[in-house]
């Protein structure tokens, strides 16, 4: 859940702020230092925080744990995946330590 968070804070810091973390940071009255902490792929993105992101920037509740339909398709796609395939995915994702592209 926190690699989805992050992907839609990514995607809405590039679609609705063009990017500009600056006028991200006046909107929701974030910290530079708590938006790099969200980013983080290290850091956790929990429940509290999403929820209170999206309120002050008045999103829809659960905006950022809602997956769009190609994500839910993937998902049910890699849930019919045999064990030894998900196994050998989840590795290769470690070994790449990336974030999804936003």
């Amino acid at each position: 859940m926190h690699a989805l968070r992050r992907y839609k804070l990514t995607h809405l810091l590039a679609t609705k702020f063009g990017g500009d973390r600056s006028a991200f940071l006046q909107a929701s009255d974030m910290s530079k230092g708590r938006l790099s902490q969200l980013l983080d792929p290290t850091q956790p993105f929990g429940e509290t925080a999403a929820r209170n992101l999206e309120e002050r920037l008045q999103l829809e509740p659960g905006y950022f744990d809602a997956m769009d339909a190609q994500t839910v398709e993937w998902a049910v796609q890699f849930d019919s995946l045999p064990q030894h395939l998900k196994a050998r995915w989840k590795e290769l994702v470690a070994l790449m330590a990336c974030e999804p592209p936003p």
